[in-house]
């Protein structure tokens, strides 16, 4: 395992125990400070405290890792796992240059990152036909299930059961 991976990793699992930490403290009201019945107002709706909230990203690479884990790849299914994975860290690594140029500067820029972008997006599809074509039944289930939420929601089109 290289560097990079092994650092990714700990990362996951570092973000991994402080939502634990924190569905824990909420499952058993961990307000600390010797409150009963939970934390601060603020910690009783839906809202989370700062530390246990993800970026997208990573929630992509959570998601990422999630569906490996799942799948229980073969080891001759990395290969085109990792192909796949490497292409949804590009897409979700691209960031849109800073702004300061006059307006047709600016539309010519994003004209060529949503370029890149569908680039990108089409290598992904090309990744992903190759993985599912090495996957077994039991497994295209779980693909079937989960594969989907692993591409950046501003990629991936509607959503089954959406409203939009």
């Amino acid at each position: 395992m290289n560097l990079p991976r092994l650092l990714l990793a700990a990362t996951l699992l570092g973000a991994l125990g402080l939502a634990a930490m924190g569905e824990a403290g909420a499952q058993f009201g961990g307000g600390g400070m010797g409150r009963r019945g939970g934390g601060s107002p603020r910690d009783s709706g839906g809202d989370r405290s700062e530390t246990t909230r993800l970026s997208a990203n990573d929630q992509i690479r959570m998601q990422l890792t999630n569906t490996r884990l799942a799948l229980k790849l073969a080891p001759e299914q990395n290969p085109p796992w990792q192909s796949y994975e490497d292409k949804v860290i590009a897409l979700i690594a691209e960031q849109p240059q800073s702004a300061g140029d006059n307006a047709l500067k600016q539309i010519d820029r994003n004209a060529e990152l949503l370029r890149n972008r569908l680039a990108s997006m089409q290598d992904l599809a090309d990744a992903a036909q190759k993985l599912y074509a090495t996957l077994s039944d039991e497994q295209k289930a779980v693909a079937e299930r989960m594969l989907g939420a692993t591409v950046p929601a501003a990629y991936a089109g509607p959503r089954s059961g959406s409203r939009f």
